[in-house]
């Protein structure tokens, strides 16, 4: 009965310890953690605005969709960009962001988070760059930032005030299904956000 004793306290002693060492370490890595993910999020944002794009102010948030204003150098609005998500996806939350006019168009749509099966729920979620071998090899491989991806792109220039229209890409219905829903709560969002005032005032 003692040894019994001695190792439910070692065994609970190593937990104690090992609990308050992810803790601590959680702790004090938490907040470079945020800060990374802050930055890597402005940069995807950047690909979604207009170029003229200097500063990138966070807004109130509606229903879970953050919303983000675009200024120019001197502070002149340029554009929104919101962030939604999804847990629709194949492989569970997916997210979104979303640069709009300020007039509630559709600038551009990226995924910029998600766990979709690679070569059939990609093929709606991510932007991949097609360089030919022979560029390639040649060493004249140009880097987009942001390749075209025909089933994001068929949201630009449509309206969030209005019914969203896209085609699922075949063999990937569930993450096609997935991005429009991430839309969609951006798009309910907006209406909410901005349905009492002009949509070229600032909120």
């Amino acid at each position: 009965m003692p040894d019994i004793l001695k190792f439910c306290l070692s065994l609970g002693l190593i937990c104690a310890i090992s609990g308050g060492s992810m803790a601590f370490v959680n702790h004090i890595t938490s907040q470079p953690r945020a800060e990374a993910q802050m930055r890597e999020r402005n940069e995807l944002l950047k690909l979604v605005l207009p170029a003229g794009t200097r500063q990138c102010q966070e807004l109130e948030s509606v229903n879970n969709v953050q919303f983000f204003a675009a200024r120019d150098e001197n502070g002149k609005l340029l554009a929104y960009a919101a962030e939604g998500s999804s847990r629709q996806g194949f492989g569970g939350e997916l997210k979104v962001l979303v640069g709009l006019s300020a007039e509630g168009k559709i600038l551009a749509v990226l995924v910029n988070q998600h766990s979709e099966t690679p070569g059939i729920g990609t093929l709606v979620c991510e932007r991949k760059q097609k360089q030919s071998l022979w560029k390639v090899l040649a060493g004249k491989s140009e880097k987009n930032p942001f390749p075209a991806n025909a089933f994001l792109d068929s949201f630009a220039s449509q309206s969030l005030n209005e019914n969203l229209r896209v085609d699922a890409v075949s063999g990937a219905t569930v993450s096609s299904n997935a991005v429009l829903d991430a839309v969609n709560a951006v798009a309910g969002a907006w209406q909410e956000k901005f349905a009492a005032v002009s949509k070229t005032e600032e909120p």
